[in-house]
């Protein structure tokens, strides 16, 4: 077991909207493991693309390293509205099981369909009232975070902060009015698995952001936690993931903000983090209530498989009678469509009497090769359907189904072989 949980990492599919981060899944866990950590969670932004490929090498870690944890989130864009020119929230999401990760395909669904173009970028947010009401059909199943100081809680602490050293106390007021409807916004949607969290780092904006974020989650009786934000490995990469984010041109704020958003082992965590609490009495311990309760966070998220069986999608179809073909029944070349034409399975026995009728139409019934070539495909149907564990023949009804109500509806669009 490792000494801190990884809350807050990202991979390069983070990069579906804007250049973001170099970091591989399988790379970044194995690097995780190599560096002592008790686990980590996956968190793009606003993409769940990584989670299969992570979720399956998970399952071959399990024998090797039991007691690593590998989690599944998602790093929102969380705002109370969709009106363009607003800054976007970060904030961080981590299902604990199955039925947390559903909530999160739900919100990254209802996000993208809403989806907008703002200053040049698709934007793609999660209301504050869209994520009240789904995570009301998922409470005690995912675990939210403040995320980084892109957050709403950080947005308001940097000027509260800047307000406190010039003594403007009507624009702390305002600040502070926002963080305390914020912070009690998240505790009734998420109630004791809500938690603030800090970044390790010498700039003096976090820095302060991490005092700050302390003597709130000692006001709120709040625990707090500390998340890298991983879109490196190493700070040795830090050259190479400034000169990816400088790619297409312009010069993105490169130093500042991802000066520290490597992979950290403890020892790096606590050198950075200490000197944050300074002022406070034993920084030390703080760092290390800090660290435990990362561990929280991982003891309440459980293993799961996202992988399923293939579901053949069905549609209601007409349940023919028994047929009775003697000279097909008695010729022992047709097994697979006598066993059709008297199956007691409708999808399997309405296929073979659609076949049957578009023989009749073209006048093919009693030509030989055309039965032994339907006796081919259905035998061929018929072993496949039966190694997924169930009926592949109502997907050939349910494709049929929508043709013809193309052809109905007087569509001049045709159908084409595909997904």
């Amino acid at each position: 077991m490792g000494t801190y949980f990884g809350i807050h990492n990202h991979t390069m599919y983070s990069n579906i909207r804007l250049l973001d981060s170099i970091n591989r899944p399988k790379a970044l866990i194995d690097k995780a493991i190599e560096l002592g950590l008790s686990g980590i969670a996956i968190t793009d932004h606003e993409c769940l693309s990584a989670h299969m490929e992570v979720n399956q090498y998970a399952k071959e870690l399990k024998e090797k390293n039991p007691d690593f944890t590998i989690a599944l989130g998602n790093e929102i864009y969380l705002t109370d509205t969709r009106d363009s020119g607003q800054k976007y929230y970060h904030f961080l999401l981590i299902a604990k099981d199955a039925i947390g990760h559903k909530a999160l395909r739900e919100l990254s669904s209802i996000a993208w369909y809403n989806s907008y173009e703002d200053r040049r970028m698709e934007r793609v947010p999660t209301l504050k009232s869209e994520l009240q009401s789904v995570m009301s059909k998922y409470k005690g199943h995912v675990i939210a975070t403040t995320a980084c100081i892109g957050g709403e809680l950080g947005s308001c602490i940097v000027p509260m902060w800047e307000a406190d050293l010039v003594n403007d106390v009507t624009s702390r007021s305002v600040y502070y009015e926002q963080i305390c409807k914020f912070l009690n916004f998240c505790i009734d949607v998420f109630e004791d698995d809500f938690y603030l969290e800090c970044a390790p780092s010498t700039n003096e904006d976090q820095m302060s952001v991490n005092n700050y974020i302390y003597k709130i989650a000692k006001a709120f009786d709040l625990k707090m936690v500390v998340g890298t934000d991983a879109h490196y490995l190493t700070k040795e990469d830090r050259p190479i993931h400034k000169a990816y984010l400088n790619s297409k041109g312009g010069d993105r704020e490169v130093d500042a903000f991802y000066e520290f958003a490597h992979l950290m082992d403890e020892n790096e965590v606590k050198e950075l983090l200490t000197p944050c609490f300074k002022n406070e009495d034993n920084p030390e311990k703080i760092v290390s209530w800090i660290l435990n309760n990362t561990l929280e966070i991982q003891n309440k998220i459980s293993f799961y498989s996202l992988e399923r069986k293939q579901i053949i999608p069905k549609v209601k179809v007409n349940d023919y009678p028994n047929n009775t073909l003697p000279w097909l029944i008695n010729n022992e070349n047709y097994p697979t469509l006598e066993y059709l034409m008297n199956s007691n399975n409708p999808q399997e026995k309405y296929w073979f009497n659609e076949c049957v009728n578009g023989m009749k139409n073209k006048d093919f019934i009693h030509k030989t090769n055309y039965w032994e070539r339907l006796e081919t495909e259905a035998d061929i149907i018929k072993y496949i359907g039966e190694k997924l564990d169930d009926c592949l023949f109502a997907y050939f009804n349910t494709f049929k189904h929508y043709i013809d109500l193309f052809w109905d509806c007087g569509s001049i669009v045709g159908t084409g072989r595909g997904s």
